[in-house]
């Protein structure tokens, strides 16, 4: 059965662990700042987020006693997070559809794709211990098919890379996808995993959270204050990803009488910020990337007051 951590879980619980998120994320711009992470720094800690610390932190969650509910349950949290996928793309085109070509696919990303994985898994941790990781990895499947297909195809037609399929094939190979294939074998078919390898995973896993918050911080630190302030473009994006799809989620699911555990997975993980990988699209198709950069980063600082408010609704 899916528990909160602790009983008494409240706005309070809420904050402090989002006021831990901005802690580490200051000490990231300051790092950045001084010189501690050097320009180049940010990709080397990002690939070893992406290939090692967040995949372990993924298979850490599948390290108990197998039980059909929760796995029932993690079907369905993949189930919903597909269908408001699928609502979400239809109405980022509507809402950004009047942009110009270099910035529109920015928008329209940014509202559809959350920081689901990188800080979104982290935040379930701290807040719903290893059954919310557990539960918010099949979400990370469903970020990571749709983002590599139809996010894919909103900065740059399939059919020159490949078709959907070539696409499909490679949201499938992510590494965080990979370690739900590796857990779920070893959820299902109830593997012994020996004590020792058990405690490695977990504690690289438990890296990703402050590594994820460094490295943000220390994009942060690249960018002047007057650049990130001055565009209402960035602060409209960050709306929509912060606010409207998070609210939106949440009334949807609420009214259709979707049970509590999928309804926190969901509204947590869509409460997120903007997904980095909104500036890696932009770069690689010759979008606006240094729009893209802000709209990250604005979304990330803005979160730290908007993440707490939305999560506590619940």
């Amino acid at each position: 059965m899916f528990t909160y951590k602790g009983d008494n879980m409240n706005f309070t619980v809420v904050v402090e662990q989002v006021l831990i998120l901005l802690i580490i994320l200051v000490v990231g711009i300051v790092s950045g700042k001084v010189g501690f992470i050097a320009d180049g720094a940010s990709k080397k800690l990002s690939e070893l987020l992406l290939y090692v610390t967040s995949p372990m932190m993924v298979l850490s969650s599948f390290f108990f006693e197998y039980s059909a509910e929760k796995m029932k349950n993690a079907l369905l949290v993949f189930l919903v997070a597909s269908g408001f996928y699928l609502l979400s793309i239809f109405l980022a085109k509507l809402i950004f559809k009047s942009f110009s070509s270099k910035i529109k696919p920015i928008m329209q990303f940014s509202a559809v794709f959350s920081n689901a994985a990188f800080m979104g898994l982290p935040m379930m941790k701290a807040l719903y211990g290893l059954d919310g990781v557990f539960l918010g990895s099949f979400y990370v499947v469903a970020f990571n098919i749709f983002a590599w297909t139809f996010g894919y195809a909103m900065f740059s037609t399939v059919e020159e890379d490949g078709g959907m399929k070539k696409l499909l094939k490679k949201a499938m190979l992510n590494p965080a996808v990979i370690a739900v294939y590796v857990g779920v074998i070893i959820f299902v078919f109830r593997i012994p995993v020996p004590g020792a390898i058990e405690r490695a995973v977990n504690y690289i896993g438990d890296m990703t959270m402050p590594l994820s918050m460094l490295i943000i911080g220390s994009l942060i630190s690249t960018v002047k204050v007057k650049e990130l302030l001055n565009d209402a473009k960035v602060y409209y994006a960050s709306a929509v990803r912060l606010i409207v799809m998070p609210l939106l989620a949440y009334v949807i699911l609420y009214l259709i009488g979707t049970p509590k555990i999928l309804i926190s997975i969901i509204v947590t993980a869509l409460s997120m910020p903007v997904a980095a990988t909104t500036t890696v699209f932009a770069d690689l198709f010759d979008k606006d990337a240094v729009f893209a950069s802000k709209v990250v980063m604005m979304s990330t600082i803005l979160s730290v007051v908007t993440a707490p408010v939305i999560i506590g609704l619940i």
